[in-house]
Parts: C-alpha cells; structure tokens; sequence
C-alpha cells in the first residue's frame, strides 16, 4: 500500500467586503490535500501533473507553496469513484515507490 496526499477540488467560504461596514460571506473552488492509500496492485499508469492555467494556480491558493510536485495516478477500479487521481508527490518518487 502506498500512502499520498490526495489533491481534490473543494468549496470554501470566505467573507468579503463590497460596502464599507458590509461583510457579505461568498463561495469559491479551491484545491486541497487528504490522506489516502492506495493499493500498489490496482495502478495502471502514472504521469507527471502539472497546474497550468491562472484558474488551476488559484486554486492552490495558499494551500500549497508553489515548490510541491504532482503526479495523476490511473487506477483498475470498478467503483462509481473516478479512475484517476492527482497526488502531491514527484513523478519519480512515485516512480520509485511502486518499482520497490
């Protein structure tokens, strides 16, 4: 088993200010991390993940410190989950990890 730092899209809620004295509470995505295992048995591929676009980039937001490396994971899954996955570890960590 292989334990990663999944990346996943969420919904946070933040305060802003558009009047002076008003405080109006707003919504936006943003990319955060969990805890996962993986089974090393059910990895089908795995490529290097980049966040390219300026809506991917805010996104990370201040979760992360623009330094981290990603990859995409393409899991054999027979579940309603999505075959695919982006974790915070290098290619060639990752690489690493499943050769051992």
């Amino acid at each position: 088993m292989l334990r990663l730092k999944e990346i996943y899209s969420t919904n946070v809620r933040y305060e802003s200010t558009q009047e002076p004295g008003k405080t109006q509470m707003q919504r936006k995505k943003a990319y955060d991390r969990r805890d996962c295992m993986i089974n090393k048995d059910y990895v089908v591929a795995i490529y290097p993940h980049y966040f390219e676009s300026s809506s991917d980039r805010n996104m990370l937001g201040d979760n992360f410190t623009g330094k981290e490396q990603f990859s995409r994971i393409i899991l054999d899954t027979n579940s309603f989950r999505n075959s695919e996955m982006i974790v915070a570890i290098s290619y060639q960590k990752l690489s690493r990890l499943l050769e051992e």
